[in-house]
């Protein structure tokens, strides 16, 4: 019995001399706990614009008016402590040739956007929270501006020195609408990491004129003009520049 122990000891003596295996020591990192961050905003978006007055003007009348998205860039300003976080936004829309250049005297009538514009600010919460990313719930109000410009292209040669005494017909050089408007949206960000890092961001959201409001142009003092109450749904991408602060002592 006793060299059958011996025997046994001996044998289990090289297994408890191994070394113990590298994956049982393996934990997942801890999530980053940064107690408060700034932020500085590069984005890009593409916007649906709802302008059911004035286009339905344009379509009455066989104006040709852009029916693509519009193209947005923004820039933002915030600050994040812990799940609450604060933005003021800008945005302004590209540029973009609504119809190629017309010839003939017989071209129709074009509206061409001469400028989108708006700023906001708005209030967020972090409604998931997880290791990598975070979901904000974002509501704001601000104010935005959309103008046109309508004309109808000729082949008329114009000298430039007397541009100014030649007026063509069927023109309208400024029509706007300035609206009010209150802004909802959902942002998926990458959660912050390191001190000073980047961040992608996505968000997809709705903004909606607090009322219809008269169309206005600051070439005439227009009476009886459409009234819309402006409508856009927008998809923006962008990158988070941040600086955050540590809720523990370096």
């Amino acid at each position: 019995m006793k060299r059958l122990l011996y025997v046994t000891l001996l044998l289990a003596c090289p297994a408890w001399s191994q070394s113990v295996d590298s994956t049982t020591n393996f934990t997942i990192p801890l999530k980053s706990n940064f107690r408060s961050g700034f932020m500085l905003e590069p984005s890009f978006a593409y916007t649906l614009t709802q302008l059911t007055a004035i286009k339905s003007f344009f379509r009455a009348n066989q104006v040709e008016y852009n029916k693509k998205l519009d193209r947005v860039v923004a820039a933002g300003f915030g600050y994040r402590r812990q799940r609450m976080k604060a933005m003021i936004h800008s945005f302004f829309g590209l540029n973009q040739r609504l119809l190629p250049p017309k010839t003939s005297g017989n071209a129709p009538l074009i509206a061409q956007r001469l400028d989108l514009s708006g700023i906001a600010i708005f209030l967020g919460y972090d409604i998931a929270n997880a290791r990598n990313n975070r979901a904000f719930i974002n509501a704001g109000v601000g104010s935005i501006r959309y103008e046109y410009t309508l004309f109808r292209p000729t082949n008329q040669q114009v000298p430039f020195q007397t541009i100014f005494q030649y007026s063509p017909p069927v023109s309208v050089p400024s029509l706007y609408l300035d609206s009010g408007y209150w802004d909802v949206n959902v942002e998926i960000v990458q959660r912050e990491k390191r001190r000073d890092t980047f961040q992608w961001m996505s968000r997809l959201g709705y903004r909606r004129g607090f009322k219809a409001t008269s169309w206005q142009s600051e070439a005439y003092q227009l009476v009886d003009a459409p009234q819309d109450r402006i409508g856009q749904f927008y998809l923006q991408v962008g990158l988070y520049i941040s600086h955050n602060r540590s809720s523990r002592p370096n």
